[in-house]
């Protein structure tokens, strides 16, 4: 055994071992930092056992070079999940298979790459590809594109796990159909490049309907929870103009009874002085989504039960803007919910959407002594909460993760109202 295969060995193994931790999460604490040495072992018990071919060049792409040897690594690493990660059955296999499409689909993209800029030397195939391969995906895991991923294995996504499935059989079949010669894949660039092209295309096709499937789901499952809190306000509205209607007969029979203007002023002043739509309510109307307005008064009305008042005020539409509806309702519900909660009895909770440059300024104040910007920083760190219990502290978070992913900004600062310190928690979004 060479220096040079043990090398390769360890590259693998630690290429493999960051997909399957960033797949199916850190299980054992410090202890996955062994996980690294445990699959270069596999990999190189695969290569010296099951390994045929003397060329280091067949070994370029995975550390075996025939079908079978595929099968035992794909079983070996199978089994090394499902004994360090503990997870279910289903999650562990899909995890497997989508870790294994992770780390073909990167070798390959940069072996490709190589080869496109023309370079011959083994050497560059063999470590720089290597190495090459950890960049990017270091450069996955920082978008968060991998976080993205294990959650959705995680829940059990259909769609994500045959897409993961699919993809790396397909570049496995890719590697079967040139025998695991690497250069025949580079004589033949254009056919390589062509399907893992095509595969990537397809693959962000099924993404993207998904996404719009379940965008559309999300829109009805919004409108038929709010859309009977905006019936429930157009009732209210209109029994409001019920009245008006009523009060307005009176003052005309006022005006006619009157025997003098004094008189007459003082009856229209009197009937008056209840006539008018309430603050919250009018403001409502204004909203150009039915969802986001039903959601607001829904949450006036909560508010209410705690004894807290929300002012809303909408100066600014919602829809058209870089977020879509359903992260709108997310965005809103948490910021308004973290600030009654927030509240006590007899507050007031301001709600402000203001039209700011080219993008649209939400914001929410809610009563509360000055912060410093570490702490405002502090809030919106992910399991940050002031309860202390698990499972909070992913609300504010959540909102940030949103609204940055959509090149919007958190708007954080300390404010005055009538005399009392507000802090200020929103968000701009272009």
């Amino acid at each position: 055994m060479t220096i040079s295969v043990f090398l390769q060995s360890v590259l693998d193994g630690l290429l493999l071992s960051l997909s399957c931790l960033g797949l199916l999460g850190g299980a054992r604490g410090k202890l996955d930092g062994l996980l690294p040495l445990l699959f270069a072992g596999v990999c190189l018990f695969a290569r010296l056992g099951l390994g045929d071919q003397d060329a280091e060049m067949a070994y370029a792409v995975l550390p075996v070079d025939h079908i079978v040897g595929v099968l035992f690594l794909f079983l070996g690493v199978l089994l090394l999940n499902s004994l360090w990660f503990r997870k279910g059955e289903g999650h562990t296999l899909f995890g497997t298979a989508a870790a294994f499409a992770l780390y073909l689909l990167l070798r390959e993209l940069c072996l490709l790459f190589l080869a496109l800029c023309g370079l011959g030397e083994p050497v560059w195939y063999l470590y720089v590809g290597r190495a090459l391969s950890l960049g990017l995906w270091l450069a996955l895991w920082g978008t968060g594109a991998l976080r993205w991923l294990r959650d959705k294995l995680t829940e059990g996504d259909t769609v994500v796990c045959m897409v993961c499935g699919n993809t790396a059989l397909v570049l496995l079949l890719l590697l079967l159909l040139f025998r695991f010669d690497l250069s025949a894949m580079v004589h033949r660039l254009p056919v390589t490049v062509g399907a893992v092209g095509l595969l990537a295309v397809c693959d962000a096709v099924v993404m993207l309907l998904r996404q719009h499937r379940l965008q559309d789901r999300r829109r009805a499952a919004m409108l038929e929870q709010y859309l009977p809190l905006v019936e429930e306000l157009i009732e209210q509205v209109r029994a409001r103009q019920h009245d008006f209607n009523n009060q307005m007969m009176a003052v005309e029979a006022a005006v006619t009874t009157a025997h003098d203007l004094r008189e007459a002023q003082e009856a229209v002043t009197a009937l008056l002085r209840h006539v008018r739509l309430d603050g919250p309510d009018k403001e409502l109307l204004k909203c150009d989504s039915k969802v986001i307005g039903g959601l607001l008064f829904g949450k006036v009305k909560q508010a209410e039960l705690k004894r807290v008042r929300v002012e809303v005020t909408v100066a600014g539409g919602f829809l058209r803007r870089a977020l879509s509806e359903a992260d709108w309702v997310e965005v809103i519900a948490i910021l308004l919910d973290n600030a009654v909660e927030a509240a006590s009895p007899g507050d007031v909770v301001y709600a402000r959407a203001v039209e700011e440059g080219e993008g649209l300024r939400f914001s929410v104040w809610n009563p509360h002594g000055p912060l410093s910007n570490v702490e405002f920083i502090q809030m919106f760190r992910r399991g940050w909460s002031t309860k202390g219990e698990a499972g909070h502290g992913y609300g504010l978070y959540n909102v940030r993760q949103i609204v940055e992913r959509h090149g919007g900004k958190i708007v954080t600062g300390n404010d005055q109202l009538n005399g009392i310190p507000y802090i200020t928690i929103g968000v701009l979004v272009p």
